[in-house]
């Protein structure tokens, strides 16, 4: 064993302290630690449009039907079908689950999916918050590391020519 290697009883024993000075009100607590601010890498834009929504009860169900992607490490365009799934809540946020497939300039196809809510307060309550948490998955080689991403977009307005959905996506760096 090395200078720095500590028996099972001693590491069991300073575990137990260390659960019972935070169970005791020790300073071992949340509000103690100090925690490092997110970073963030931009990672594209994505825009697309959508055809009209069918809404069943408090579903909405949108196809997507063309749109485009770009950042500093991938480009290219939404392959369609794909779509939207959303639903709103007793409390007025809207969830949504979307479904699409993107193919970069160069070939590769990526799946995407997301799940995010979209809330407008009343007026004159603050802004209308919409965020999503893109996943992607993809066989290749050259964009594998989408793979191994944590992603967070946030909604912006484009003008009507340009798109309906736009986000800007971030990865969520370490």
């Amino acid at each position: 064993m090395s200078s720095e290697s500590i028996s099972r009883r001693r590491f069991a024993t300073l575990g137990a302290a260390a659960a019972a000075a935070g169970l005791s009100g020790g300073t071992l607590t949340a509000q103690s630690t100090t925690h490092p601010p997110l970073k963030s890498e931009f990672l594209m834009d994505l825009i697309f449009r959508t055809s009209a929504p069918t809404a069943i009860g408090p579903r909405v169900i949108a196809g997507i039907t063309e749109g485009t992607f770009q950042g500093p490490k991938l480009k290219g365009t939404v392959i369609t079908p794909a779509g939207e799934w959303g639903a709103t809540r007793p409390d007025g946020a809207y969830i949504i689950d979307v479904r699409l497939e993107l193919k970069t300039d160069d070939g590769a196809l990526i799946y995407a999916f997301y799940r995010g809510i979209v809330y407008t307060p009343p007026a004159g309550q603050g802004e209308r918050y919409w965020v999503t948490t893109p996943v992607f998955e993809t066989v290749s080689e050259k964009y594998a590391w989408l793979n191994r991403i944590v992603c967070v977009a946030v909604a912006y307005n484009v003008p009507k020519d340009l798109g309906d959905v736009a986000y800007h996506m971030y990865q969520i760096m370490p």
